[in-house]
């Protein structure tokens, strides 16, 4: 249907077929006018909207009185442009406002611990929310995040000391705080270093030291197989070729080279790919196992994805031969790295150079090796022996 003429001088209408508004008819509404030599017809909208002739109308007369002073939007595009300009400068400005008044707490919260969620294990990200809670919150967790500095750092470290808490607990905390940083860093919520740079945290070395005799290797292996074959053959995995449980976990077939009998170990902590070499334990766990096509994992979770965590089976069996028995030290804890700690210590007292080694475990730099190897007092003993000996002839 065409256009047709109002009462109101340049405004049309026009029917919308088998659209209905009330009991009659829905229409279109539109204004005609020239301006700058150019004829305009521009729809204001229909009848259903809230659009009326006569609010058309007004509106027709503001843009005419507009083009006469110069002045405001000359033409409905324009005036719809700035219109959408106030309200999108009007949306910045609150989001400007929400994210400087953001608090710790709000952001830890909503943005930072879901995200954590999916890609870190279960207990690092409880553990990350109890430091949050327990220290962090009380002190800052209402402040806005882009107020933070050192001086309130201080404060939750001189709340950490206060409650006679260990270097370690202050290290970890404050590695929470700097974490949560960095992620609203990247996320452009804040700028610069963490406050935490700043701030000196207590030293602590929490380099484990516990490694696992022969006898204790046997009974934890043994009490590994009644419980579950597949943390035994993880424990394996680490014994004997010092993986990592995130190389376990991300193992894949076609890393297992049985003609060289070597392990590829991708993407490892160190940012770098190394070979380990397989023990014929190792090997007899690896053949006897289905293999699956080339990117198909060795060690699947329970639902088929990449493992995050050891499981519980490791524990129980440590718990039952008591190999953590009055020990309250974490760094003299048994637990699943103490195998690649203990695989270390072995290569070391076979008499391995000490380069060999740190190639063999994919560290850096040498003194990393050094910090993470303890040879027990026996071997230190029998070196000075065997230098008496020598001199002594």
């Amino acid at each position: 249907m065409s256009w047709e003429k109002t009462d109101y001088p340049g405004v049309y209408v026009r029917e919308l077929q088998n659209q209905k508004h009330g009991i009659g008819k829905d229409y279109n509404i539109s204004i005609r006018y020239r301006f700058n030599g150019k004829n305009y017809q521009e729809i204001i909208g229909r009848a259903s909207k809230s659009n009326s002739p006569k609010k058309a109308f007004v509106l027709l007369s503001e843009l005419k009185e507009n083009q006469k002073k110069g002045t405001g939007p000359c033409t409905l595009k324009e005036r719809c442009q700035i219109k959408q300009d106030v309200a999108t400068e009007a949306a910045r400005q609150s989001e400007i406002l929400e994210t400087e008044n953001l608090t710790f707490r709000a952001y830890f919260e909503n943005s930072y611990l879901p995200i954590q969620k999916t890609h870190k294990g279960k207990s690092t990200w409880i553990k990350e929310t109890g430091h949050a809670e327990n220290w962090i919150f009380p002190v800052v967790g209402n402040f806005p995040l882009k107020t933070l500095s050192s001086f309130h750092i201080e404060q939750i470290k001189k709340s950490l000391l206060d409650a006679e808490k260990t270097p370690r607990t202050i290290q970890y905390c404050l590695a929470t705080f700097r974490q949560v940083w960095n992620h609203a860093r990247r996320a452009g919520i804040v700028s610069g270093d963490s406050p935490t740079r700043n701030v000196k945290i207590p030293k602590f070395d929490n380099q484990r030291q516990r490694f696992l005799t022969n006898g204790e290797c046997s009974s934890l292996l043994d009490e590994l197989k009644k419980k579950s074959v597949e943390t035994y053959f993880y424990s394996v995995m680490s014994l004997d070729a010092g993986l990592r449980f995130s190389e376990v976990a991300g193992l894949q077939w076609q890393d297992i080279d049985f003609v060289r009998q070597t392990i590829l170990l991708r993407d490892t902590k160190s940012g770098r790919n190394r070979t380990v070499y397989m023990t014929e334990r190792v090997k007899a766990i690896l053949s006897g196992m289905p293999k699956g096509a080339p990117d198909v994992l060795v060690f699947p979770g329970k639902h088929g994805g990449q493992m995050t965590e050891i499981g519980d089976a490791f524990k129980k069996a440590v718990d039952d031969l008591k190999l953590n028995q009055s020990i309250s030290d974490d760094r003299l804890k048994c637990v699943f790295h103490s195998l690649r700690h203990t695989h270390a210590s072995r290569l070391l007292e076979a008499g391995t150079d000490i380069y060999l080694v740190k190639t063999l475990l994919g560290h850096r730099n040498i003194a990393t090796t050094e910090r993470y190897l303890h040879v027990r007092a026996d071997s230190l003993r029998d070196a000075i022996k065997e230098m008496e000996r020598k001199n002594n002839h």
